[in-house]
């Protein structure tokens, strides 16, 4: 079995953010087209699997969430937040006036739009299943008439010449990764998070009931966020993160209540917090 699974193929930001978690020779680690190829591959193929979660310019990475809703019982035992820069790659001796056919990931692509509106307005945009993958496909199959949007080190890996850098919207763009498992919880380390899932009653102020147990507690949300529950039309499932680990006292408690204020509770994890890079 590998040690890790990753969106591939390598060149991605995923691969990066895989190497900032733990460095593993490439015989131990696998790459995989697609997040939920990823999810359903932990505890099969792989031992761990590392995917996005959520963009501090685009939000939270729905399929994401949407699996760890899902019925599997997998845990979040780690996080990583890198940041995002987005380049401009084509073949050697193209320009960007050339350039007529765009390839990249959906998120790539919204991050980079005021870019792609103002120098190809006319550009055609195929999305891929990643960066990388959009870098590949113009190195293996392009021409000078094709670009992609990616990292610096994909454009290494497939020998493609960078016409424009930085080209994303926002200085601030960064990504955070989950590493799943199908293992229980790490050991408390004194700057921890906790991530859960939760359903509730219907009728009014449920989700104030439960929010004011974390209130009560004195427990700080990092993020709340709801998604539909795909099993009736205004049912939500919300995402919480907080501060700490649940085997602290005032959260064990905190949960305790919530549970008793919920017709669904999944617990994901508490994993040590990652540091956001300078």
């Amino acid at each position: 079995m590998y040690k890790m699974g990753y969106l591939g193929p390598p060149g991605t930001f995923t691969e990066e953010a895989l190497r900032r978690y733990k460095e593993l020779p490439r015989e131990e680690i696998k790459e995989y087209k697609t997040i939920p190829e990823v999810i359903k591959a932990v505890g099969k193929e792989v031992k761990q699997g590392i995917v996005p979660v959520e963009n501090s310019l685009e939000g939270s990475v729905s399929i994401t969430l949407d699996l760890l809703a899902e019925d599997r019982d997998l845990k979040i035992i780690g996080e990583v937040i890198i940041p995002i820069d987005h380049h401009f790659l084509a073949l050697e001796g193209a320009t960007l006036e050339d350039i007529q056919l765009v390839y990249s990931h959906s998120q790539a692509v919204a991050q980079c739009r005021n870019f792609l509106e103002r120098h190809l307005p006319e550009g055609e945009v195929e999305l891929t299943y990643s960066t990388a993958q959009a870098a590949k496909i113009v190195a293996e199959k392009g021409n000078k008439s094709w670009g992609a949007i990616g990292t610096l080190r994909a454009a290494e890996l497939y020998n493609l010449k960078i016409l424009k850098r930085d080209i994303h919207d926002y200085p601030c763009n960064y990504t955070r990764f989950i590493v799943l498992s199908p293992q229980g919880d790490t050991s408390p380390t004194g700057k921890d998070k906790t991530s859960l899932i939760f359903g509730i009653k219907d009728g009014p102020g449920a989700l104030y009931q439960v929010l004011k147990e974390f209130a009560l507690n004195q427990i700080n949300l990092t993020k709340i966020e709801s998604r539909p529950s795909k099993r009736n039309f205004g049912d939500y499932l919300f995402f919480v993160d907080l501060q700490g680990h649940r085997e602290k006292k005032d959260i064990k408690k905190a949960l305790k209540a919530v549970e008793e204020n919920t017709v669904f509770l999944k617990i994901l994890g508490s994993y040590p917090e990652a540091d956001l890079p300078v």
